[in-house]
């Protein structure tokens, strides 16, 4: 029997590939991707996904927003924006009102319900997220840490 895997070339998957090129991008997405289900863990009991979260808690940073400018600070396909604020008006969390700079726009505000979801969620996730996510660190870790990924960001 010959070996028929002699002289074969071995490929590499795609993700393979990611994570030798760019590990720390793969931590950082690693990181993040825990964040959100444990996120999602502590939100459950409100009904609500942590995507649909950080979308309500960017409406209520800004006040009054567009969808575009919301798209900016998530980083999102508008697409899928587009959508995600259509379930979140049918669940009477946000409104969009006539952009009055903009007879073609809109612009998206959070409701009375959405805002004490708002404040709900912030209450129920607390320091606990925060805990979970760096209990096997130090404090000194933790500072380390911080100031390293603010170093990172612009």
């Amino acid at each position: 029997m010959t070996n028929l895997l002699a002289g074969a070339t071995i490929v590499k998957s795609t993700s393979d590939l990611f994570n030798e090129i760019i590990p720390l991008g793969r931590l950082i997405h690693m990181v993040n991707q825990k964040k959100d289900r444990l996120l999602n863990d502590y939100l459950s009991p409100l009904d609500i996904t942590a995507t649909q979260f950080k979308v309500l808690c960017s409406i209520r940073c800004a006040t009054c927003i567009t969808p575009v400018e919301l798209k900016k600070v998530l980083s999102v396909d508008l697409g899928a924006l587009t959508r995600m604020l259509d379930r979140l008006v049918c669940k009477g969390w946000i409104e969009r009102q006539p952009n009055p700079h903009d007879k073609r726009g809109v612009l998206i505000q959070l409701t009375a319900d959405g805002a004490a979801l708002c404040e709900q969620g912030h209450k129920l996730v607390g320091q606990d997220l925060h805990q979970e996510l760096t209990k096997n660190l130090t404090a000194d870790e933790v500072a380390t840490l911080e100031y390293l990924l603010k170093k990172i960001l612009p």
